[in-house]
């Protein structure tokens, strides 16, 4: 059993717009795992091989074991009974109380159709006669929505301190196939350039200000959060 599982479609989804929170998470003793739904395998630049090894050491340098990676199709992902049986599976086997899952809005197809996968599978792992009837159920207990390429009024913002973003940067760095790199002779891509990372780090720094603290990432979630101590909100 774990306590919180991230998924992403892609590997680096997760480490770019979440990895702060993971490192938190992490580092205050929670069980954490990463799951991406395809291999990364239409990219530009990298390959596959390449890019799981970046997926292990991006996860070993968050604490976030074990590492999962199907193999749904990139740049073709899609909301179907195949792959939402296929994110069951997990669910059922790590038994998460949280899932972190893309917006189903994102405007890249693939992070939407995860969002859509992950949204029903949450729904669809607590009903016993659900594929694979072989694992017990378990609906985690919420299921968060993180923005990607667009960025929602958020329900909240996790904060994240400066080590937490280190950690998150150096997961980031793991990608050197993906990301800036002046030394690359493949491809260039709107993600390789180095302004693409800024633009990243100042996102963290935005949200992170509207709550009083170095940096922040965004979520909406699923229902209303329950508070039962308000004032414990701002310590």
């Amino acid at each position: 059993m774990i306590d919180v599982l991230a998924i992403g479609a892609h590997p680096d989804d997760v480490e770019l717009w979440i990895g702060g929170t993971l490192a938190g998470l992490t580092r205050r003793g929670r069980r954490a795992s990463i799951l991406h739904l395809t291999r990364g395998e239409k990219a530009t630049r990298g390959t596959v091989e390449g890019r799981a090894d970046e997926a292990a050491r991006a996860a070993e340098i968050l604490c976030a074991a074990p590492l999962g990676l199907l193999d749904l199709g990139d740049g073709q992902l899609m909301d179907s009974a195949g792959n939402r049986e296929a994110v069951i599976q997990v669910i059922r086997r790590l038994k998460p109380s949280l899932l972190l899952v893309p917006d189903p809005e994102d405007e890249h197809p693939d992070h939407a159709a995860a969002g859509k996968i992950c949204k029903a599978a949450w729904y669809l792992s607590g009903i016993r006669k659900v594929a694979p009837a072989d694992l017990a159920p378990h609906r985690p207990r919420a299921i968060w929505f993180y923005p990607g390429h667009e960025v929602s009024e958020p329900s909240l913002v996790v904060a994240v301190t400066k080590p937490d973003q280190e950690c998150k940067r150096a997961a980031i760095r793991c990608y050197a196939s993906q990301f800036h790199d002046p030394d690359s002779k493949e491809p260039a891509t709107r993600i390789s350039e180095a302004a693409f990372l800024e633009a990243c780090e100042a996102r963290s720094r935005f949200f992170g200000s509207l709550i009083g603290a170095d940096f922040g990432e965004p979520y909406v979630t699923h229902s209303p959060l329950a508070v039962r101590d308000p004032l414990g909100l701002f310590q």
